[in-house]
């Protein structure tokens, strides 16, 4: 993979890409995070760099077996400060740099936060799960519901896909909360990688009416609702 790979999803916060060889250091970072090991479904020790790279490597081989299907590394948008926008534009008003290099000046930064997946299931080849992993940094913000979103518009309008499924950690409130907002209904505890996770499914229907509501008004019906 070259820094031209093409981006499968680019949003004003979020972006998804194929993973390649750069990624491996980041991943085996992530993963080495307590805070993230704490809230995972599997055993996969991608805190050993052998061990994630091998896993760029199956996933660059699933990628082509799998067409529209895999693990995406995820990278979020870092806006420039306002003191640096705001000299940028005072500079660019007085004639000192040119619109070509004021535009290269406000442009995001954009780093590794982890990853958004949608595979088929281990014991179902006909049923997808969709998926996040992110890192602490990119808690608490909207980019789990940013990619989650684009993983369901990409199942059911693109693959055509009637229904997906979503797994968490029981311990993990925020995965629960987000896959209910994104229009999952829980179906309870369920075998998972050897252990045992949350099941929720989403019906085609029931994701076109659901998401024909405004984030915000999905986010407030799950919370009155006390899903």
């Amino acid at each position: 993979m070259t820094d031209s790979t093409p981006y499968l999803y680019q949003g004003a916060r979020l972006r998804l890409r194929e993973f390649g060889w750069r990624d491996v250091h980041a991943l085996v970072q992530m993963h080495r995070d307590p805070r993230v090991r704490a809230h995972l479904a599997d055993d996969v020790p991608l805190d050993d760099a052998r061990v994630a790279h091998q896993f760029v490597e199956n996933m660059q081989q699933f990628y082509r077996q799998h067409e529209g299907t895999g693990i995406w590394c995820a990278e979020r948008a870092h806006p420039p400060e306002a003191e640096v926008l705001a000299d940028a534009l005072r500079a660019h008003a007085c004639g000192e740099i040119d619109a070509a290099f004021l535009d290269a000046l406000v442009q995001p930064r954009w780093s590794f936060c982890g990853w958004f997946s949608l595979v088929h299931l281990s014991d179902d080849l006909h049923t997808l799960e969709i998926g996040a992993r992110l890192t602490p940094q990119a808690w608490g913000g909207t980019l789990a519901l940013d990619g989650g979103e684009w993983l369901l518009e990409h199942a059911f309008r693109t693959l055509g896909q009637s229904h997906v499924l979503g797994h968490c950690s029981p311990t993990n409130r925020s995965a629960a909360h987000c896959l209910q907002v994104l229009g999952f209904q829980p179906q309870g505890l369920a075998p998972y990688n050897g252990g045992q996770a949350l099941r929720f499914g989403l019906c085609q229907s029931g994701w076109a009416a659901w998401h024909a509501q405004p984030r915000r008004e999905r986010q407030r019906a799950v919370l009155s609702a006390g899903r």
